[in-house]
């Protein structure tokens, strides 16, 4: 019998994981308390694809999976008659400014062959029609006077032409819950999640295995299920592996498992907010092609186009902007405020000249799941059998195809006696080379030099 897993949480990287423990040829199990895939964090994530992380192997991952994008059809085995998700590629340009682009990130860039350019004012008024080219750091609120002054200093940026965005991220989150499924994966929806209980794995013998048994099919249940899992209907899974990957609710899943103490960084929900605006003649360039999406942390903004025309607006978390922290995701209000509407859009409307704001606020209102450093957790937990995807802070929608497979490799490793805290485990990359260090998201660390905002 196949070794039973559980994953909790049916988003874009429940949805991947799951895939990829069930090609391995576990028995897996999805939970979510939504009706669907994808109606949390995902279904209203700006879907971004960029490289500019603080730390080397956050940009390896992100340069990896975006070779699996460009193959997602392939990497979850759909047929021609299934819709699968694009990724439009169209160049992501980071405006710069002091402190925001670490000085590794070029010479990684280079290591890692992910081309790159120099951009001055002349390239940015070339690629954004009705751009203002001015440099308008440091950032400040609408109501600020000094929001109203002119800058003289031009804007450079830092340029990647392999940027874009993924066209639809629930899309691609169905895309990945139809792999597994076609893998024998079985998804339960409307499930919430009441109760976590662990019991010491014990082989027929009585003794305590470190490792579960495999057969010719892969790992196998013979040691006995570790975990069972409660739900609010009544139901109890039992399975030998339970991965969170409960998004904004991932710390309270957590405390039901009653682990995490050994945590070196926090885990806390962020109320988001991502805005629409009409801007016909902004997000297309002369040649008809989309423009390319841009991180403006000097206005406290990014910016990509969206279809229909319009501009999709989202926060950079700039220290003048007050962070909306949740104790429980599910407090969330989930109306686009009109204050916050016209904070961003007074914003765009600072870097493209031309936008027009409507009277009526429009976007999207999610919930990250926020580590004190911004940086997630790929890792197991301090109680056996329990793995943790969790930490993904609004900016890892684009690793998901990845993180499948290094969660599903992590947990082969460990659930057949790898002593992962003591040698990470590596995985690796088979699009671009090289190897990933899964200590890098470890739940031990003390928190990383990163950015301390989305940009990770």
């Amino acid at each position: 019998m196949s070794a039973k897993a559980i994953v909790i949480g049916s988003g874009v990287m429940g949805a991947s994981i799951a895939y990829s423990l069930a090609k391995r040829g576990y028995s897996v199990t999805v939970v979510d308390k939504k009706s669907g895939p994808a109606q949390g964090s995902t279904g209203a994530t700006s879907a971004i694809i960029r490289f500019t992380y603080s730390l080397r192997d956050s940009i390896a991952l992100a340069w990896e999976a975006k070779h699996v994008w460009e193959n997602l059809r392939e990497h979850v085995g759909a047929d021609d008659s299934e819709p699968v998700a694009d990724f439009i590629r169209t160049g992501m340009a980071v405006i710069e400014i002091p402190g925001l682009i670490p000085a590794n990130v070029r010479s990684d860039f280079t290591e890692l062959a992910i081309p790159f350019a120099e951009w001055d004012a002349a390239d940015l008024a070339r690629e954004l029609p009705g751009v203002d080219t001015a440099n308008h750091y440091p950032p400040v609120r609408p109501d600020d006077p000094a929001f109203l002054d002119e800058c003289e200093e031009p804007a450079t940026a830092l340029y990647t032409p392999d940027g874009g965005y993924i066209s639809d991220p629930v899309l691609a989150t169905e895309n990945f819950v139809r792999a597994a499924k076609r893998h024998g994966a079985t998804f339960s929806y409307n499930s919430q999640v009441i109760g976590l209980h662990s019991s010491a794995r014990a082989s027929h013998d009585g003794s305590h295995p470190d490792e579960l048994p495999t057969d010719q099919n892969g790992p196998t249940d013979a040691a006995g299920a570790a975990w069972t899992v409660e739900l609010a209907d009544g139901r109890i899974l039992e399975a030998a592996v339970v991965v969170n990957a409960a998004g904004p609710w991932s710390a309270k899943l957590n405390e039901l498992a009653g682990v995490g103490s050994d945590h070196g960084v926090s885990l806390t929900p962020l109320r988001q907010e991502v805005h629409t605006l009409p801007a016909e003649s902004t997000v297309v360039r002369a040649d008809g092609t989309p423009i390319p999406a841009v991180l403006d942390a000097g206005i406290g903004t990014y910016m990509r186009a969206e279809v229909g025309h319009q501009l999709l607006v989202g926060g950079s978390e700039p220290e003048c902007d007050e962070l909306e922290w949740l104790e429980d995701p599910d407090d969330a209000s989930m109306s686009v405020r009109p204050v916050q509407f016209e904070t961003q859009a007074l914003r765009a409307a600072k870097r493209f000249t031309d936008i027009a704001i409507p009277n009526r606020a429009r976007g999207v209102v999610g919930v990250y799941d926020v580590s004190s450093d911004w940086t997630p957790i790929y890792d197991r937990s301090d109680a056996d059998g329990f793995y943790q995807a969790v930490g993904t802070s609004g900016n890892q929608f684009k690793n998901a195809p990845m993180v499948g497979e290094l969660m599903a490799a992590l947990i082969d490793a460990v659930e057949h006696g790898h002593d992962h805290d003591a040698d990470p485990v590596r995985v690796r990359l088979e699009h671009t080379g090289g190897e990933l260090n899964l200590g890098t998201f470890s739940r031990l660390r003390t928190p990383a030099g990163t950015s301390g905002n989305v940009m990770g």
